[in-house]
């Protein structure tokens, strides 16, 4: 009974003094929002990388230029980066790696910086040169049109397939960054705003405008080429499409000055025959080269040290999250303390009327308690409000929020109101009657 009477004592001293309580509950209110936005990030962030990661293939072997140095356990340190070195992949290397045995495909890639032109427009594009394989290996799928076949990529066929965002500057629907032949930067004039209203209010710009490149003709380096089909928008982290052109390698080596290839995606047979290929490939390649230049990674490799990146992104948030929840336990403390000495001649009364020492401490600790919680509650309903809204408009990742985050918030607004509410309901409860009665 003397703890119902301290927590009934508590709300209503907490509603006496609630515009305090108010500017008081925000540190707790900020540092809630924080944990659960924080969390929520890091767990999306992981998540959208592990995605990305695993959507290869767990029998996918990547060949990359450059040497990943070995740990002292032997295994491959991918945190500490590639050797800088200049790419002497091939597409002979390519070549020998598709006679390996248990290798299913292959897909090498070739990249590099061009302008696509069109009409008047002109676009700053990365040109990937690849084989057949590269949608189903990389998951690009087609908005429309259709990806090369293997028979137009052996007969150095010149066509094309544009990234979405390529796609729709080429068409003038939104603006991009473009350079002239004197290597000055330059950008697409869009119609004034006035105008595009009026085009659609008389509904002219459905007929004055393209609707899709799909069957026309892209100028790249002097040479047309024939647009087969449109990427779907894939705004993602670090692997996004959206700004590539991609045609057949055998096209892109004729037009293009380099020769050495960005990177080859091996697809081993099964999972059971990925450590056989991974030793396969790395002899196969290495018979071309005089000395160690390029590395062979399997995908667990590469999982792990996203793994490990993304668990100190995790450690560093946590940390961020930890110190602001101090800063605000520790301003509600001062708080609760300023109110002990502004309820002081209260305190003394209800000492004087028998109040014991630990109903005056409950019903302070109790005011503590549940400021944080209260404050705790609208801060993850805040930082819930915020993921919603991140994810209905923004693409790139989406925010995670699991059960198990809330609840430590939860557990945390407690863990703060118990441990920053000790101090001022011992200062309240040890305060001496008679001198309480007659503080001014």
């Amino acid at each position: 009974m003397k703890l119902l009477k301290a927590f009934k004592l508590a709300c209503f001293g907490l509603w006496s003094n609630r515009f305090r309580v108010l500017s008081a509950m925000m540190g707790v209110v900020i540092g809630m929002f924080a944990v659960i936005v924080l969390t929520a990030i890091a767990i999306g962030v992981k998540d959208t990388l592990m995605k990305q990661m695993g959507s290869l293939g767990a029998e996918q072997i990547l060949v990359l230029p450059g040497r990943v140095l070995d740990t002292a356990n032997g295994q491959k340190d991918l945190l500490s980066g590639l050797t800088s070195v200049p790419s002497t992949l091939t597409y002979d290397d390519a070549k020998a790696v598709e006679g390996v045995p248990n290798v299913k495909s292959v897909t090498p890639q070739l990249e590099t910086i061009t302008i696509a032109k069109y009409d008047d427009k002109k676009v700053q594009s990365s040109l990937v040169g690849t084989t057949d394989q590269y949608s189903r290996i990389q998951h690009a799928e087609l908005l429309e049109g259709r990806f090369f076949t293997k028979e137009e990529q052996a007969a150095k066929a010149k066509v094309i397939v544009l990234g979405n965002n390529i796609h729709d500057a080429l068409l003038g629907k939104q603006e991009n960054p473009v350079e002239n032949g004197e290597g000055s930067s330059e950008t697409g004039q869009p119609k004034p705003l006035w105008k595009r209203v009026l085009d659609k209010l008389l509904g002219e710009s459905a007929s004055a405008e393209e609707k899709s490149l799909v069957g026309k003709t892209v100028t790249i380096k002097e040479e047309s080429y024939e647009v087969i089909g449109v990427l779907a928008p894939n705004a993602t982290l670090g692997s996004s499409t959206d700004n590539n052109i991609v045609l057949p390698i055998e096209t892109a080596l004729a037009m293009s000055d380099m020769k050495n290839l960005t990177k080859m995606i091996v697809e081993a047979s099964s999972l059971d025959m990925v450590d056989q290929v991974d030793g396969e490939i790395f002899k196969a390649i290495k018979a071309n080269h005089s000395e160690i230049d390029f590395s062979v990674v399997k995908q667990d490799q590469m999982l792990g040290a996203l793994g490990k990146v993304t668990s100190i992104l995790q450690m560093m948030l946590f940390g961020i999250t930890v110190t602001a929840l101090l800063i605000s336990g520790t301003g509600i403390m001062n708080v609760m303390v300023m109110s002990v000495r502004e309820r002081t001649r209260e305190i003394g009364i209800r000492k004087a009327l028998g109040a014991s020492t630990f109903e005056v401490m409950a019903q302070f600790f109790f005011e503590t308690l549940l400021l944080c919680l209260i404050g705790g509650a609208v801060g993850i309903g805040l930082g819930y409000a915020f993921a919603e809204a991140w994810n209905s408009n923004i693409e790139i990742f989406s925010l995670v929020l699991p059960m198990w985050a809330v609840k430590l918030a939860l557990y945390t607004s407690f863990g703060i109101g118990s441990l920053f509410g000790i101090y001022p309901a011992l200062k309240a409860a040890r305060m001496n009657p008679s001198k309480a009665l007659r503080f001014e």
